[in-house]
């Protein structure tokens, strides 16, 4: 195959994937604009459910207003003569009078003292019929107030009523019946016809029983019980939602439908309820609207970037792809001095040999540097090594000053100089712990702990952070523990120490204070906790907190900043000197710890950011009462001793011989396992080192524990390349013992390790 035809392969698969690319770049538009779609639809329906629930409470308070006209019109026309003690023909002449004078009044009714209607009326309700059961006529003729009685559905002749019933009394203030009228509900027509409502919509009354009062448009079901309608007023009770709501739901016609609804004013023991059912692609035409605008303009643009994409990609990408891939095969066969020679070039292709070229001249550079990193790596090797031996040298020094100055006299002048090359000796350990830092990461672990020494370990840290014209206060006063990692703590402190020293440059008040708090139910105080790019606000559980809170006097910050203000990059500092991520890290130290963080800040006031962490359980303080295991009855404890420097294996031997013990001792891991067998059950407890001939520390303890499960294990270590075993450490009846260490410590960790907590 000719290199012509290598370079047409390597274009067409380098045009595909520049397309695949184009269609990449798109996909983060595609799916925000499939976000502003729905985030469209969803404000539409809020906005139209919103304007729904105001017209219906629009509606109801026109309702009221009618009914309290109503009640002052029956009440007027209860007073007139010819209504209270005139005949049929003059009561309906004079109440039809008083009709034309007061439109929104209907189908005035009087019914005498025997319960029979004996003037006006309507509809079913005529001149002699006997009202005298009704339960609306009983209520009236019991009292003086106007009576509101179920709503009447409309019919043929008359349109849908609110009945107003009152008693008519003569001058003596006797019953002589009672006078009916019906409230018009004109505010229904206004609601339906001139509030510009979507097409498709209608407006309805009904009662709890599935009685339609009244529809617009006009529906055959009026006046009838519409099956399933109760159901759903019955349903909306059981949600809660029967007075006020909103909801998309299958109406009785199997049509989905927005239904707006709200209670009216109803007769005692009944109910009514107005509702507005709306299409919900009316409530959606806008939005729907713009989302095709938006699709088509996303489609266009596609369709034009992927023709570019492809009849450019020729013009711009060929004419540099042979002399990339010609200085490609040389580099690839040892050539260093391989260049592309493209130079002062647009594109993506002469970017790329740019590129190429800058890679080949800086691989011996490279090279150089793969060789000082392999350097530093055996530099690192070589410095745990180092401390390897120099703890083992501290522990002997330190030990045997111990033993020494055990044996002076307290009156003895060397024993001055004895306690001078032990306190040097273990101030020397820091330089070990340097070394060791330089060596290994050691991993993040969390453990029950006070915060109080913490906070006062970052405070001394902080004053070197904090200006001489800000005013440092700690008031530190918490005793519970919290599972904690203390190194994330302190880091989170410096944080927000630097974020409140740049809040104050004229100077100010920087104050950290530490407290326990019990919440016994759930606080009124919001806790602003960041779970979303958004701030959200929730209140803190009930339960046992500890609160860290950094507080600051400076310019604050506004609403808007603040609800942003854990968002990852999002900085107020100008361009280069902030990177938005101090306070994304406190908030992420907050949540590795199960916690919440509160954020309160007033412009011109100042800031307070408060931590709150759980208090670790009872049970993980990890106190328990220690009883000490009973030697056994024919001889004091047995312990092995495995550890490869003679000098402190010595010195580990002499200590504990001298404590009552009887000791073996094995000079490395293979000889600490032989020795193991050789005891069986006379073995009490393992003292072991980790670097070891043979066989490592970790794999002894674990051979061991195999024969002995739960002996008691004391792991000395100068130094560990990898860390004790989790399994090991973790386990009952285990200490690690630290290099250097004194006699008294070895003989406290021993103790530890033969005690067993006491029984509950």
């Amino acid at each position: 195959m000719s290199p012509l035809v290598d370079v047409r392969h390597l274009f067409s698969s380098l045009r595909a994937r520049l397309l695949l690319l184009v269609v990449a770049a798109y996909l983060p538009a595609v799916g925000m604009t499939l976000w502003a779609v729905q985030r469209d639809r969803e404000d539409a329906l809020v906005d139209i459910e919103d304007r729904l629930l105001h017209l219906l409470n629009e509606a109801s308070s026109d309702n009221d207003a009618a009914i309290r006209s109503g009640r002052r019109i029956v009440g007027t026309w209860s007073q007139v003569p010819e209504v209270v003690y005139g005949d049929r023909e003059t009561c309906e002449a004079r109440l039809a009078a008083l009709t034309r004078l007061a439109p929104s009044v209907a189908a005035p009714t009087r019914i005498d003292s025997t319960g029979r209607v004996d003037c006006g009326g309507h509809g079913d309700i005529k001149v002699g019929q006997y009202l005298g059961d009704n339960p609306t006529y009983r209520a009236v003729i019991a009292t003086d107030s106007t009576v509101l009685a179920p709503y009447v559905p409309a019919d043929s002749t008359l349109e849908a009523l609110v009945p107003l019933t009152i008693a008519l009394r003569d001058s003596l203030g006797a019953v002589r019946g009672a006078l009916s009228i019906g409230i018009r509900l004109e505010w229904l027509v206004t609601l339906a016809r001139e509030q510009m409502l979507p097409e498709g919509t209608a407006v309805s009354i009904a009662d709890s029983s599935g009685l339609l009062v009244a529809a617009l448009p006009i529906n055959a079901n009026i006046g009838r019980r519409v099956p399933g309608l109760a159901q759903i007023f019955a349903v909306d009770r059981a949600r809660g939602t029967s007075g006020e709501g909103a909801i998309i739901r299958r109406t009785t016609s199997n049509l989905e439908r927005l239904v707006a609804h709200r209670a009216l004013t109803s007769a005692p023991g009944t109910f009514a309820r107005l509702a507005i059912a709306v299409p919900p692609d009316a409530a959606f035409a806008a939005p729907n609207e713009r989302s095709r605008v938006r699709l088509t303009l996303l489609v266009v643009t596609a369709v034009i970037a992927l023709l570019i994409a492809w009849f450019g990609a020729e013009i711009i990408l060929l004419r540099d792809v042979n002399a990339v891939l010609d200085a490609t095969r040389r580099l690839g066969a040892g050539d260093l001095t391989a260049r592309t020679g493209v130079r002062h070039r647009r594109g993506e292709i002469a970017q790329l040999a740019e590129s190429f070229d800058a890679m080949a001249s800086q691989l011996e550079l490279r090279q150089d540097r793969m060789r000082h990193a392999e350097r530093m790596e055996s530099l690192g090797r070589l410095a745990g090594g180092v401390a390897h031996d120099f703890n083992n040298l501290l522990t002997a020094i330190v030990g045997s000053a111990d033993l020494a100055l055990e044996e002076l006299p307290a009156e003895h002048p060397a024993r001055a100089d004895l306690a001078t090359i032990k306190s040097s000796a273990s101030r020397s350990s820091t330089l070990t712990r340097q070394l060791l830092d330089f060596s290994r990461r050691s991993p993040l672990v969390t453990a029950p702990q006070s915060l109080e020494p913490i906070v006062h370990d970052a405070a001394a840290l902080l004053g070197r952070v904090v200006p001489a014209n800000v005013a440092f206060v700690v008031s530190a006063q918490s005793t519970r523990l919290v599972r904690t990692d203390a190194g994330r703590i302190e880091q989170a402190l410096l944080n927000l120490a630097v974020n409140a020293r740049d809040a104050m440059p004229n100077g100010g008040t920087l104050t950290i204070a530490l407290d326990d708090v019990d919440i016994a139910t759930s606080s009124d105080d919001p806790i602003e906790d960041i779970t979303t790019p958004r701030a959200a606000s929730s209140a803190a559980p009930p339960g046992a907190w500890v609160r860290l809170a950094v507080t600051d006097t400076g310019h604050g910050m506004p609403a808007d900043v603040r609800r942003r203000v854990f968002e990852p990059f999002f900085t107020t500092k100008p361009v280069g000197q902030g990177t938005g991520l101090g306070l994304s890290m406190v908030y992420g130290t907050v949540q590795h710890h199960g916690g919440h963080v509160q954020v309160e800040s007033t412009p011109g006031v100042g800031t307070t950011i408060t931590m709150w962490f759980p208090a670790a359980p009872a049970a993980e303080a990890h106190v328990v009462t220690p009883v000490h295991r009973a030697s056994p009855a024919d001889r004091p404890f047995r312990i092995l001793v495995a550890e490869d420097q003679p000098e402190v294996r010595s010195l580990v031997e002499r200590v504990l011989v001298r404590a009552g013990y009887v000791v073996t001792l094995a000079s490395d891991g293979a000889e600490a396992l032989s020795m193991a067998k050789a005891l069986g059950d006379r073995l009490d407890i393992l003292v072991t080192d980790y670097d070891m001939p043979h066989h490592r520390g970790d794999a002894v303890a674990h051979a061991i524990r195999q024969l002995h499960h739960d002996l008691p294990l004391v792991l000395m270590s100068g130094f560990t390349s990898e860390g004790w075993p989790t399994d090991l450490v973790d386990s009952p009846h285990t200490v690690v013992l630290e290099k250097p260490f004194s006699s008294q410590a070895l003989l406290e960790a021993i103790d530890r390790a033969l005690s067993v907590p006491a029984p509950h």
